[in-house]
C-alpha cells in the first residue's frame, strides 16, 4: 500500500490526450492494466522512471500537482515524483505485472487462422496483456483445485486469452488439452506455449 513517507511502488500511469494519470483506489491500491492498452489513440500503459544520477530523489504524494489537475479526478490523490521521466512500459514488464514469465508474448512473426502473416509488433502485446488474467490468484485456486482429485487432472480453457488457464494448471499439475479464444493474438501465444492441445 502506499505511504506517505515512503512510497516505492510500481506506478502505471494513463496516458491521457492532455495529462498523464494515476488512479488509487480508496483502499491505497493502485491500478496496472486495463484492456485498453495497445488498443491506439496514446492508450499505452506509461510508467515513471527514477533518475538515478540524483541522490536525493524522492516520490511525494500530494492533494494536487500542477497541470495534472482535472475534473477527472473527483478528490483523488496525485504523484509527484522529483527527477524522473515518464516512460512507456515495455511489453515485458507488462507481462511482469500480470504475473506471467519474461518474454511470454514474445513470440515474434506469427500467423494468424487464415493464412495471414503478422509481423512482431508490441501493440497486440499491450492489448492482448491488458485483456489477461493476473495470474498469481489463479496459481493459488489452481493448485488447490487440482490437489482435490486423487486421478490424473485434464482442463479446458474458455475464452483462453493468451494461456493464463492453461499456464497456471499445467504448473498445478493438470494436463491442458483444450482452448477457445477469438483474438487471432492470443490464440498464437496459447498455441506457441501448448502446440500439443486442441484451439479453436
Amino acid at each position: 500500500m502506499p505511504d506517505k513517507d515512503n512510497f516505492n511502488a510500481v506506478i502505471v500511469i494513463e496516458n491521457h490526450p492532455a495529462d498523464s494519470r494515476v488512479k488509487i483506489s480508496e483502499d491505497n491500491v493502485i491500478q496496472t492494466l486495463s484492456s485498453r492498452m495497445g488498443t491506439g489513440g496514446g492508450n499505452v500503459p506509461l510508467v515513471m522512471s527514477v533518475d538515478t544520477s540524483h541522490a536525493d530523489d524522492v516520490v511525494r504524494i500530494n492533494e494536487t500537482v500542477g497541470s495534472l489537475q482535472g475534473r477527472d479526478y473527483k478528490g483523488g490523490k496525485l504523484i509527484m515524483e522529483e527527477n524522473a521521466v515518464v516512460r512507456r512500459l515495455t511489453p515485458m514488464e507488462c507481462e511482469r505485472l500480470q504475473g506471467y514469465p519474461d518474454h511470454w508474448t514474445d513470440i515474434g512473426e506469427w500467423t494468424d487462422s487464415k493464412g495471414k502473416k503478422h509481423k512482431d509488433s508490441d501493440s497486440p502485446r499491450y492489448k492482448a496483456l491488458g485483456n489477461s488474467i493476473a495470474l498469481p490468484f489463479w496459481q493459488w485456486m489452481a493448485e488447490r483445485m487440482v490437489a482435490e482429485y486423487d486421478h490424473p487432472v485434464t482442463m479446458a480453457s474458455l475464452f483462453d486469452g493468451i494461456g493464463g488457464f492453461p499456464l497456471v494448471y499445467s504448473r498445478a499439475g493438470a494436463e491442458p488439452i483444450w482452448a477457445s479464444e477469438i483474438e487471432e493474438f492470443p490464440i498464437a501465444v496459447t498455441k506457441y506455449h501448448f502446440p500439443e492441445g486442441e484451439e479453436e
